[in-house]
């Protein structure tokens, strides 16, 4: 068993390029997909796409895994508050904080019509505000806590869980207090935690095992790619080239740290199969998927190795 995100290629809104993605996915041997489409912006989906897709699953013989929810509309940047946003559902405006909230119960919509068990969702921070006034920062996660209070039982009563991502452009110390916060609050058959290796291997270098360890008991999704990490010791606010430092390329042919998170993941309730987030940069599509497959393959075989399987 393996999974892959549908977006490694990128997104198209042609139905014959959705569906041909999917087809590719299976005949690359992956059993399980991570819809990854739509994971930024506002679209919401019908259901009768969400229909359609798993129609289309059904008929490669595939399933989810997970499904990759919206924060909401497209912001400039994280990092500074800029105004709020539409369907932001950490906005101070109350009727854009409400239909962010809505947006996020259309995509536990989805997950539940393509069987998956887990949303991921992002979280910006925008710390450099909270630096400077305090008073937002409170502020802010009394938004956020308003919006999973009003998740919760949607969630709970079709047994889907949020997994919160370790984000790529945030300080490590503002990322523990955030999880901190959220998982004190919020019981585990509810909030969990996505660990995206590629960003853990930017943004906190030499730390990077220090958010799976911490949370290791709340780790539900994983995002598996590699890098090359960053060629600084500063790690933070450098976010233009953390940007273009994000390769999401198969496990293996990068510089993460494999054998000690795969210790880490081994203790952890995480269930298979393994998920794999990469993204295509080269012109061989078909090598790509293959390298990918086994990548993910290898992973596998040393996770349950570790777990005693």
């Amino acid at each position: 068993m393996l999974a892959l995100n549908t977006d490694y290629a990128g997104e198209g809104n042609n139905l014959k390029e959705v569906r041909e993605t999917l087809k590719k996915i299976a005949d690359a041997g992956f059993t399980h997909i991570h819809w990854c489409h739509d994971w930024d912006g506002d679209y919401t989906y019908s259901l009768y796409e969400m229909m359609q897709i798993r129609h289309w699953m059904d008929q490669e013989g595939l399933q989810a895994k997970a499904l990759h929810a919206t924060k909401g509309t497209r912001k400039p940047c994280g990092d500074t508050y800029v105004g709020d946003f539409r369907r932001d559902y950490t906005s101070a405006n109350e009727y854009s904080r409400l239909a962010g909230v809505e947006l996020i119960k259309n995509r536990v919509d989805m997950a539940c019509v393509l069987g998956a068990s887990e949303i991921v969702l992002h979280m910006l921070l925008p710390y450099l505000t909270f630096e400077k006034d305090p008073s937002f920062e409170q502020q802010y996660y009394q938004q956020v806590f308003a919006s999973f209070d009003e998740l919760k039982a949607y969630c709970k009563m079709r047994k889907i869980k949020i997994c919160l991502e370790n984000m790529l452009d945030t300080p490590i110390d503002y990322q523990i207090k955030q999880f901190d916060l959220m998982f004190q609050r919020y019981e585990k058959d509810f909030i969990g935690l996505c660990v995206d290796t590629g960003h853990a291997l930017i943004s906190n270098g030499p730390r990077m095992m220090e958010l799976p360890a911490r949370y290791q008991e709340r780790i539900y999704c994983v995002h598996l790619n590699d890098n090359f990490g960053i060629p600084s010791e500063d790690y933070y606010r450098k976010e233009a080239l953390m940007c273009s430092c994000d390769l999401h390329r198969p496990p293996y042919e990068g510089n993460f740290a494999w054998n000690k998170f795969l210790n880490v993941l081994a203790n952890s309730p995480y269930e298979l199969p393994l998920l794999l987030e990469v993204s295509l940069r080269e012109d061989n599509e078909m090598d790509f998927l293959k390298r990918s497959y086994e990548a993910g393959r290898r992973l596998t075989k040393q996770l349950l190795e570790v777990r005693g399987d």
